[in-house]
């Protein structure tokens, strides 16, 4: 069976933290066909943005709570810049993780992330309802 490979963006993240809805992220993780990357540079986006400080009273628990969870089902991936081409430069970052690990999926609701075109895959998706995101939607059923 083939494995669906996810990059998952900060704001991604973010919403399922806010919306309390982490076995999302576990009945995906679980699956032994699945794979969801992270980096460096994504693991330290997602920190800095869960320390803002309009989210700090939206949290249920500490953050470094969130950041493990976030550690334990993403597979860590080191990568490289091979990528220039986001119209904001502070987001290549999630194309080198994407093109570097073969994932399937870069899923994000930043504009400036859907923007871009690229091949071969990921296939770039977002929070908007699409019949081409039925397989995106098995799993994270928030995004519809």
């Amino acid at each position: 069976m083939h494995k669906n490979s996810f990059v998952l963006d900060v704001n991604i993240w973010v919403s399922i933290f806010l919306k309390r809805q982490t076995e999302l992220i576990e009945s995906v993780a679980s699956e032994e066909k699945n794979n969801i990357f992270r980096s460096t540079e994504l693991t330290n986006e997602l920190e800095k943005v869960l320390r803002y400080k309009k989210l700090e009273k939206k949290w249920n628990k500490p953050i470094e709570e969130y950041l493990e969870f976030y550690k334990y089902f993403t597979i860590d991936y080191h990568t490289s810049p091979v990528f220039q081409d986001c119209r904001a430069p502070k987001d290549n970052y999630l194309f080198y993780l994407a093109i570097q690990s073969q994932a399937d999926y870069l899923v994000s609701g930043d504009d400036d992330v859907l923007g871009v075109k690229i091949n071969p895959p990921p296939q770039i998706i977002s929070f908007a309802g699409s019949v081409s995101n039925r397989l995106l939607y098995r799993y994270f059923p928030f995004l519809k």
